[in-house]
């Protein structure tokens, strides 16, 4: 398993807005390589498109790890609880100089058999998908491309 984001929240700098997203990553039982997105329900400015779990970091978390692990577990009922391989990939920035959001981007390779279990009231649904249907769905730009770094990673053997 690589090392977690152990950096304290209290460390981050203070003048922005921090978010943490996850593309969770698994091998389903036809041998398929897949990821894990999640499509917004009614009543989002983002309804209808596909996204993985994302959330913002809470001053309640200790570190950077604490946040993921929160906002995977809140949207998908996962709880990270068997082997898996963390990676941190390059974050987003957005927003204005009066109110910049960086998102903190992790892929995770996850080994368990867990069940995803979504609040309907956040969700309308949720699918793991092939590399080959990526193209095919509405899912924000950036995040496609760091969809496809963890399809790449995986290709290259680091997962």
């Amino acid at each position: 398993m690589a090392a977690p984001n152990i950096t304290p929240i209290s460390d981050l700098p203070r003048d922005q807005e921090w978010r943490v997203g996850a593309a969770v990553f698994r091998y389903q039982e036809n041998g398929h390589y897949t990821v894990l997105l999640l499509k917004r329900a009614t009543g989002s400015p983002t309804t209808g498109w596909w996204n993985t779990p994302t959330g913002p970091v809470r001053e309640t978390d200790e570190t950077i790890d604490d946040s993921m692990r929160r906002i995977i577990l809140e949207q998908t009922g996962l709880g990270l609880q068997g082997y898996h391989n963390i990676y941190q990939v390059a974050s987003l920035s957005w927003g204005s100089e009066e109110q910049p959001i960086t998102k903190l981007n992790f892929l995770i390779h996850d080994k368990s058999a867990e069940i995803v279990a979504i609040r309907l009231s956040e969700f309308s649904e949720y699918q793991w998908v092939e590399e080959e249907r990526i193209d095919s769905l509405s899912i924000p730009v950036a995040m496609q491309d760091v969809i496809r770094t963890g399809f790449e990673l995986h290709r290259e053997g680091y997962v």
